[in-house]
């Protein structure tokens, strides 16, 4: 890390492993979403997330906050950009803590480290870098409607929009869950239960935020993420000239970019998530045959990253249930996603591929509708001529 990056390190909020949830659940009340986790001695355990409390089937204000704690890596000072980024990508979290001597001296935030790489992105557009064609639902779908959407997609945030399509708001599982936090605190099993059941029933409309912070496709993505800086915002929604969401940009996505080892040639490939070692391979020489078949379309350098997620409750025939994300961004300024899920992580890989291969193959033969045409129109013209 340069010296110029290590100005980005930040203070933290943190709490003793040893004092109780209820103590905690004010602090995220006032917009944090983690909290470092120390025992007596200044030791480091891990994180709380106000996203893995939310998860919980019961909260219990009285129980201790170490026994929630998410056990996270931590870097050092002199850790290059590209690996705080990919800790930054495995854990899921928002920021990485910095360790010297044994002791954590403070975070480094997904957003200012994407500030302090400019030189990774260049002159890139955010068309480069967006996923296009979000998800998007109306402000009167219900919190539980939209929750079943965001957990089937593995999707963070959503657009909502009215009934003409244009962009009225966006909504993240955050939104919920601050108010499921707000609602928990001091009551009883059963209370909570009932407050959860009525927040569920209510709209988005209720929880999203209005004042959505958008861009457009031919910004420059250093100009996109200073946006989001300002407006401490995790997503962009990329709207055409009639306010239609066109795509969407988060942080993640651009940490992806950051992620990748300097002198890359080639395809970087990069594995996410719930995948057994033993088939780590096998799901990198599927990514492979993808990309070498389309490799005159889509680029013969670039990135690939997939995200994958199991539920082990979730049985069929012996095989657990596996959500899988991939995302490739290419030399050429081409970005493809998809998204599946299957019994086993290769029927859910494979889907997703099946995805990407069929959007390569309808763009390339756009393309060629496109120069056949002008073929036609030039034939014409010279007939005309004559």
């Amino acid at each position: 890390m340069s010296d110029e990056a290590l100005s980005i390190i930040s203070d933290y909020v943190s709490i003793n492993g040893n004092e109780t949830l209820s103590k905690a659940l004010p602090i995220f009340k006032e917009q944090e979403r983690e909290l470092l986790i120390f025992e007596e001695g200044d030791v480091f355990l891990g994180y709380l997330t106000k996203r893995h409390i939310t998860l919980q089937s019961r909260i219990q204000p009285d129980a201790k906050v170490s026994s929630l704690v998410t056990r996270v890596s931590t870097v050092h000072k002199d850790t290059p950009s590209d690996a705080i980024a990919r800790a930054i990508l495995s854990e899921k979290i928002f920021s990485v803590p910095v360790e010297e001597n044994g002791k954590i001296i403070g975070v480094i935030r997904d957003i200012d480290l994407l500030r302090a790489s400019e030189d990774v992105f260049g002159s890139k557009k955010v068309k480069e870098a967006m996923t296009q064609n979000p998800i998007t639902i109306t402000d009167d779908t219900s919190v539980a409607r939209f929750i079943a959407i965001s957990r089937t997609n593995n999707i963070s945030r959503t657009p909502v929009v009215d009934l003409s399509n244009k962009l009225v708001g966006i909504v993240s599982p955050h939104d919920t869950s601050t108010l499921i936090l707000s609602e928990s605190s001091g009551q009883t099993v059963g209370d909570r239960k009932s407050a959860k059941q009525d927040i569920l029933s209510v709209s988005v409309k209720e929880i999203m935020t209005e004042e959505v912070v958008t861009c457009k496709e031919d910004d420059f993505l250093i100009e996109a993420i200073n946006r989001l800086y300002n407006a401490n915002h995790k997503a962009l929604i990329v709207t055409d000239s009639g306010n239609h969401p066109v795509g969407i940009l988060t942080t993640s996505d651009l940490l992806e970019s950051v992620s990748i080892p300097p002198q890359t040639e080639g395809y970087y490939f990069r594995v996410l998530g719930d995948v057994d070692d033993t088939d780590m391979e096998q799901v990198i020489e599927m990514g492979i045959e993808l990309v070498k078949k389309f490799a005159d379309i889509i680029g013969k350098s670039g990135q690939m990253f997939v995200h994958a997620k199991v539920f082990p409750k979730r049985k069929f025939r012996g095989f657990v249930l596996y959500q899988t994300r991939v995302r490739i961004s290419t030399d050429k300024g081409k970005t493809y996603v998809a998204r599946s899920d299957g019994y086993g992580i290769f029927s859910a890989y494979a889907v997703a591929l099946d995805r990407i291969e069929r959007e390569i193959v309808s763009e390339r033969e756009l393309e060629l509708d496109r120069r056949q045409s002008g073929s036609e129109r030039y034939i014409l013209e010279e007939i005309d001529e004559l």
